[in-house]
């Protein structure tokens, strides 16, 4: 690093100061021009700063003093000036024989590159007198300095293209930050959306006591059913169900107990279904099961599951024990017993009611009766009372 004078006022070079010491320079502080003399007989600088009117005497007189007293070490003398005065400065330095110019740039780091360019030209030549103005060899030293001026101003546009290409990756960095975290926010406000949609459906279409399928499902998934039937020419099955006596189980019992109640037959039937079926609460106390590719033999079959294991349930409320709870069962099948969903699913409560008139707690099939008993089916004729 080098050892740089800068003279004049302190309030002026104050900046200055601070920022060739923070980049590793010795710097010395000269108030005026006598005091720079005496800086540099003794330290013994490497470049002198100095604006062209320096205290009690101006540039030329301080060039002039340092080549008579620096002798053969003198340093190199650069004079700083302002913008607006660059031409009289320039035409000021030609005439000392100073071939160094450096107008102050806004940005701190072209100001350093101006004064490293000054550092890293060649030295001046020990021992020969300056040039006489107007002679060839200052009109060399002229273009020489002229030449150093355009490289430290290259030095400075440089610095400032890096400063800027600098500062727009920053932006570029902060706005992809900002666009990356503005996707998050929308994909998360998406998937929260989609969440609540989904919510909101699922409310829409089920029922709030028992959990399942609510009767607006049931016909709108009849007609896909039935449509699905009729494409693979399968058979489409439909149970109608309904707990016996459960007006007289909310009048024993109370309606909690009846909520009680319809929860849990509600799960037992769900506990038997398979993944394709769908149960749901049709109203009241009935509920509807759609089986597809469901034979008579196997809707009768799961009728029987359903009704001996609701009757088995152990269901109390308030430390009571209600039940035993039986079922009357109605089924029907597409195409045998209707030529569309809804037909079928008239068919299988027409069968309903069939099994209440015969009694309750019993199975029908459209267009015949199968009573139930706790061990299976019972010979035509028989039936349990609930």
């Amino acid at each position: 690093m080098a050892t740089i004078v800068i003279v004049g006022e302190e309030t002026t070079n104050h900046r200055l100061v601070t920022l060739l010491g923070g980049h590793g320079h010795r710097v010395l502080e000269a108030a005026d021009s006598e005091q720079a003399l005496a800086i540099v007989r003794a330290e013994k600088p490497d470049l002198v700063l100095a604006d062209t009117l320096v205290g009690n005497m101006d540039g030329c007189q301080l060039a002039q003093s340092l080549r008579a007293e620096a002798g053969p070490a003198r340093p190199r003398l650069v004079f700083l000036t302002a913008a607006d005065m660059e031409a009289d400065a320039r035409a000021l330095a030609l005439a000392c024989g100073v071939s160094e110019l450096i107008v102050k740039p806004a940005e701190p780091e072209a100001l350093l590159a101006l004064i490293d360019a000054a550092l890293s030209g060649p030295p001046p030549q020990a021992g020969k007198p300056p040039p006489e103005p107007g002679s060839d060899e200052m009109h060399f030293h002229a273009i020489i300095g002229k030449l150093y001026q355009r490289m430290a101003e290259l030095e400075r546009l440089n610095a400032q293209l890096e400063q800027h290409a600098a500062g727009r990756t920053e932006q570029l960095e902060v706005a992809r930050s900002a666009l990356e975290q503005e996707v998050t926010k929308r994909l998360w406000a998406e998937r929260e959306l989609t969440q609540a949609n989904l919510r909101l459906h699922d409310r829409a279409v089920r029922d709030a006591l028992t959990g399942l399928y609510n009767r607006g499902y049931l016909e709108e998934s009849l007609d896909r059913e039935e449509s699905r039937a009729r494409r693979g020419n399968q058979s489409l099955g439909v149970m109608m169900i309904d707990i016996d006596h459960f007006k007289r189980c909310n009048d024993t019992f109370g309606h909690a107990a009846g909520d009680t109640v319809l929860r849990a037959v509600a799960q037992h039937m769900l506990s038997l279904a398979r993944g394709e079926d769908i149960l749901c609460r049709y109203g009241g106390e009935e509920f509807a099961l759609v089986m597809a590719h469901a034979s008579p033999g196997t809707m009768l079959e799961r009728a029987e599951k359903i009704c001996l294991g609701v009757q088995n349930l152990e269901i109390e409320s308030d430390g009571r024990r209600v039940g035993p709870v039986t079922l009357s069962v109605g089924i029907a099948i597409f195409p045998d017993h209707g030529d569309s969903g809804q037909a079928v699913l008239q068919a299988a409560d027409a069968a309903l009611y069939r099994a209440k008139a015969a009694g309750r707690n019993c199975v029908v099939m459209a267009n015949e009766v199968t009573p139930m008993t706790s061990g299976g089916a019972v010979p035509p004729g028989g039936h349990r009372t609930a």
